[in-house]
């Protein structure tokens, strides 16, 4: 998933993927570190809004079928580990390796199933303080957020090849509190600065200091650029 809400999938050929439609119900897991042990936990709870394909892949070798766009995200206040729960769930047919169930990306399960997972929780918009301690960090929920949202400008912003990076930084700051991620602009600006050159984004530079932001190579050198490019 990234950061304007839409799935994909990760693998080239996902027969669920294709059959899902609007208004479907999705249930989230990811192998989560609780208490210092890795388990597959169900971690949210979201809708499909709309479907579609726009030949942009949400991964780096080859294009996703098909794409989710979701209505929303509903984390729950404290993950529900699938093996806790694997004798009430009928889709985990051998309830001694119910991990083998979690290895596709997508699972059609019955309303049962689903009512059964959210009757062990309680939901919250807030991005939930679990994920900066599992192995989606935080980091790598930041890094997904700017890469997303670099993504919809390069398709909003058609008619630009560059965009200026501090007003990157605000619209960066807008999504992130709607995630409920509460940062001040420095700290975002410290972030990107820092950390940028792993999602390889082009940078160019320009002689209005009131413009400058100081950004570091993977070797930490630093050099004031202005905006990003679009091309």
């Amino acid at each position: 998933m990234d950061a304007s809400k839409t799935l994909g999938a990760e693998k080239k050929r996902s027969t669920i993927l294709k059959d899902i439609k609007p208004n479907d119900r999705i249930i989230l897991f990811s192998t989560l570190d609780l208490d210092k042990q890795k388990n597959i936990s169900f971690f949210a709870y979201t809708m499909v809004k709309e479907t579609y394909k726009d030949g942009k892949s949400l991964y780096n070798h080859y294009e996703s079928p098909k794409k989710l766009k979701l209505k929303g995200m509903k984390y729950f206040t404290d993950p529900v580990v699938a093996k806790n729960i694997a004798n009430d769930l009928e889709f985990v047919a051998d309830k001694n390796k119910s991990a083998s169930y979690f290895k596709a990306e997508y699972r059609e399960i019955t309303e049962d199933d689903f009512k059964t997972i959210l009757r062990k929780v309680s939901l919250t918009k807030e991005y939930p303080a679990y994920f900066e301690n599992v192995s989606f960090t935080l980091e790598d929920f930041l890094l997904n957020s700017i890469n997303g949202l670099y993504n919809v400008i390069r398709i909003t912003e058609k008619q630009k090849n560059q965009f200026e990076i501090k007003l990157f930084i605000k619209l960066l700051k807008k999504l992130l509190n709607e995630y409920g991620i509460s940062k001040t602009y420095e700290e975002i600006e410290e972030f990107y600065a820092k950390n940028v050159w792993k999602l390889g984004l082009k940078h160019k530079a320009s002689r209005d200091p009131d413009k400058f932001v100081v950004l570091y190579s993977r070797l930490g050198k630093k050099r004031n650029f202005s905006y990003i490019s679009l091309e």
